[in-house]
């Protein structure tokens, strides 16, 4: 996804649901600070998904599947972890699940793409001095190893994180996109963006 495209849907995003832009620019400083040595380049992602088959997991899986690459978002982790001893290769979330099972995972060689939102800075603050090493994202503008790959909730995001780094197909796994209240006007805008980038 192009940023102008990006920032586009970001904007009416933000009106929906009364973000404050500000804020999210915020959050991406404090990522950035508190993860001083531990940011890596973008072009690990690359190195795990290109040319490959990718499945994305999403918070609804309830059985393994087998991919060359495999990408958890957001809480699919814990399920996905319960359901098979396989680490994902990457995992992108905005630190919901807690630190212990991310250290985990990060130790046996999964690359944490870790975003910061206006919501989540306690939660960036408390687990990112127990992690070793991420690749950082914001929704806002990027900057030094801040990256911007577009995309809104774990899920959608991991999807384009996927086709921005060349994968050869892309398979969603466990993603459902109804639900009440606040997370399923979410998972509108996710199944919106997935349309648009034509990943469904």
């Amino acid at each position: 996804m192009k940023l102008e495209e990006w920032f586009k849907i970001y904007i009416e995003i933000a009106r929906d649901f009364g973000y404050s832009i500000d804020e999210d620019r915020r959050a991406a400083i404090i990522l950035k600070e508190m993860g001083n040595g531990k940011l890596l380049d973008k072009e690990v992602l690359r190195e795990k998904i290109e040319g490959k088959e990718v499945v994305v997991v999403g918070g609804a899986v309830e059985k393994p599947i087998e991919s060359q690459t495999i990408i958890t978002a957001g809480k699919s982790l814990i399920k996905w972890m319960k359901i098979t001893s396989r680490v994902p290769d990457v995992h992108v979330t905005d630190l919901e699940e807690g630190a212990e099972i991310l250290k985990k995972v990060e130790e046996k060689g999964c690359v944490l793409v870790i975003h910061a939102h206006g919501d989540n800075v306690e939660l960036i603050k408390e687990i990112v001095p127990e992690l070793n090493s991420f690749v950082a994202t914001t929704q806002a503008e990027p900057f030094d190893r801040v990256y911007n790959f577009g995309g809104f909730t774990d899920g959608d995001r991991a999807a384009i994180i996927a086709k921005e780094f060349g994968a050869r197909k892309i398979l969603l796994h466990g993603f459902e996109f109804k639900a009440e209240g606040v997370k399923g006007k979410k998972l509108v805008w996710a199944k919106k963006i997935l349309e648009l980038e034509g990943i469904i």
